[in-house]
Parts: structure tokens; C-alpha cells; sequence
């Protein structure tokens, strides 16, 4: 193995040279061989050994431990990073080792959510709805910068663009190196000297805005809206939340709801009972005739076809089910009292099964009809 060079004679300096000299030297010879600036095959190599003889003849009690023992400590040279070396980098050539900007994460706004009650009807048939929505959007005035226009934020003094500071803990092992975020620009790397009159240097304002909500035939309480982009503008370039409009239904007065289908109960009275109409029947689309049989009992039930809720993903339509009962007839005038006792009297009161005298024969002889 070939014996390590010596440090003082990588960088061109006596043993007695002072420090300006030696920052001197290693500027010098950083410049010549920075692999982005000398495209040599040797030059990255050459570097390293220059950035190496630095950090140790640069550092008073790494250069007294080498001039002693011929190395910097009893661990090795510890930190050999070139992170202390970034603003000497960055005074010559425009550039450093660590990464120069905002090292701030884009950051995708928030979502958002919306509460919108639709009358019965809106939710069968679909409807379009304006709602007005709180959000925070980029400042019109600094375009999210946070910064005064004509002004700009400035890199961060205290962790020199990188959003992170750096603590060296001195050991027997040697230098241990731990990464904190910046306390002074919270890890953007760049701070706002004079804020935007706006926004006051928060990058966003609250702004209400108006937004048009269109509801699919057939939704129902619980489903849930989602308008992409419309909840709170992102920060350093992230793209905006999104808005989620959750939709609730109110009850109808006649009609209930279960899935596509609409139930309605419907009175009819004893002699529409018994002889059996037709009748007019509320439906979403207005009314309609429906044929009530003769004989027709309390909880049967009849089915309109293609009269219920749109399917919300597919093509055609529930049903509308309306079951009957039959309402017992109150405050009778004396006509239609006679009839009832007489009809009462016809009837009996012993139970005939209806195979042996139908009930709609007994209401015609009791009526004489």
C-alpha cells in the first residue's frame, strides 16, 4: 500500500504557513480541480485529496494532532464531508457541494368538504347547484412567493439555502455530523424580507368563490362529489386539494325511497274496496291512472313500472309500489248510514268463507243492486 501524501505538500504550503495561506492554497488548487470545472480523469481524485488536506490543516486542533501524530485524531479523520466547504464553493464558481434553493417539499393543498342538501326531486332528476366554498388560493399579488413584488425572498442565512442545519459532535470516535431543520426558515431554504402587503408573507389569502355543483340523476343521501382542484391551493408548486361536496336528501311527502324504488300508500275507501275504480295516482312525473280491482284488500300492493329513481350508474329505472289500505268511512251522513245497516244486516255476522258467497255478490244484494 503507498504511504498517504503529505497534507502540507498536497496543497503547496510550509508546515509554519499561516491560515489565510492555507485557505489560499486550497482555493487555488479547489478551483483548478473541481471535476466540474477540470474534466481530466485524474481531477476528481486530485480533488478529494486537496478537499482532504483542507479539512484537517483548516481545523486548529486537526492540524495539531496531525503535526504531532502524523493524523488528525485517534479515530481517523472523522468528518471528511465537504459540507463546511459549500460558501467557498459557491464565492468561486457559482455553485456548492449541497444542494443551493429551497429544500421545501412541494406541498399539495388541502382537501375540502362541502355539505349540500338537495329537495327529493333535484336528487331523482339531477340538478346543477351553485355553492359558495372558504378556501386559501395563491396570492394574486406575490404569486405565492410571500415576498413584496419587485422584491424577492432572499437564500437563508442560517442554513445557506438548504433548509437544514448542521451539528459536528466531537468524540473519541470522531465527528459525528446530525442534520436538523432549519430553525429560521422551517426547512425552506429561503426567507421573506419584506412581506407581500396581501398576504403578509403567507404565500395564500381566503377567498370565497363560487362554484357550479352538477348532481347525477339518482343520488341519494351519503354520495359523495368530488371536484378535482377546487380545495386549497398547494404551496411551493403543489398542486391544489380537492373538493368534496357530500350530498344529504330531504324526505318527500308522499313518496319513500329504497334504492331505485319509491313506495307510496294510498287510501281508497270501502266501496272502491269492494267494487274496485280507477284512480288517480300522485307519480315524480305527475299522475297517472291506476285499475283497483274489486275485491281489493288492505296491503296489497301494485307495481308502475319504470316510475322509480333513475339508476345513478346504468341505464333505465326502478319501480313505483303503491299499496292501498282502506279507510274506514267517519262522520256518515243518514243516507249512508241507512245503506250500512242494511248492507250490516245482508252481511250477518257469522264469517262466510268466500268460497261459498263472494263478498262482492253480498254487497250487491245487501245494496239491491
Amino acid at each position: 500500500m503507498s504511504a498517504r501524501r503529505d497534507f502540507y505538500e498536497i496543497l503547496g504550503v510550509p508546515r509554519n504557513a499561516a491560515q489565510d495561506d492555507i485557505k489560499r492554497a486550497y482555493r487555488h488548487l479547489a478551483r483548478q480541480y473541481h471535476p466540474d470545472v477540470n474534466k481530466s480523469p485524474n481531477a476528481e481524485a486530485r480533488f478529494k485529496e486537496i478537499n482532504e488536506a483542507y479539512q484537517v490543516l483548516n481545523d486548529p486542533q486537526k492540524r495539531a494532532n496531525y503535526d504531532r501524530f502524523g493524523r488528525a485524531d485517534m479515530g481517523g479523520f472523522g468528518d471528511m464531508g465537504f459540507g463546511g466547504l459549500s460558501d467557498i464553493f459557491e464565492d468561486f464558481f457559482g455553485f456548492g457541494m449541497r444542494p443551493r434553493g429551497p429544500r421545501a417539499r412541494a406541498q399539495r393543498g388541502s382537501d375540502l368538504r362541502y355539505d349540500l342538501t338537495l329537495e327529493f326531486e333535484e336528487a331523482v332528476f339531477g340538478c346543477e347547484k351553485e355553492i359558495e366554498v372558504s378556501r386559501l388560493d395563491t396570492c394574486p399579488r406575490c404569486h405565492g412567493t410571500g415576498a413584496e413584488p419587485g422584491t424577492e425572498p432572499i437564500r437563508c442565512p442560517e442554513c445557506q439555502g438548504t433548509g437544514q442545519v448542521r451539528h459536528v459532535r466531537q468524540s473519541l470516535f470522531g465527528s459525528f455530523v446530525s442534520m436538523t431543520t432549519c430553525p429560521r426558515c422551517h426547512g425552506e431554504g429561503e426567507v421573506v424580507v419584506t412581506a407581500c402587503g396581501e398576504c403578509r408573507g403567507d404565500r395564500r389569502v381566503r377567498v370565497t368563490k363560487t362554484l357550479e355543483v352538477t348532481t347525477p340523476a339518482g343520488v341519494d343521501s351519503g354520495v359523495r362529489l368530488r371536484l378535482d382542484g377546487e380545495g386549497e391551493a398547494g404551496l411551493w408548486g403543489g398542486p391544489p386539494g380537492n373538493l368534496y361536496v357530500h350530498l344529504s336528501v330531504k324526505r318527500h311527502r308522499y313518496f319513500k325511497r329504497q334504492d331505485s324504488n319509491i313506495f307510496l300508500e294510498l287510501p281508497i275507501n270501502i266501496a272502491q274496496a269492494a267494487l274496485g275504480d280507477e284512480v288517480e295516482v300522485p307519480t315524480l312525473e305527475g299522475t297517472t291512472t291506476l285499475a283497483i280491482p274489486a275485491g281489493t284488500q288492505t296491503g296489497e300492493t301494485f307495481r308502475l313500472k319504470n316510475r322509480g329513481i333513475p339508476h345513478l350508474r346504468g341505464d333505465g329505472r326502478g319501480d313505483q309500489l303503491v299499496t292501498v289500505y282502506v279507510v274506514t268511512p267517519t262522520n256518515l251522513t243518514e243516507e249512508q248510514r241507512e245503506l250500512l245497516k242494511r248492507l250490516s244486516k245482508s252481511l250477518g255476522k257469522e264469517v262466510i268463507p268466500q268460497s261459498e258467497k263472494g263478498f262482492l255478490n253480498r254487497i250487491r244484494d245487501a245494496l239491491n243492486l
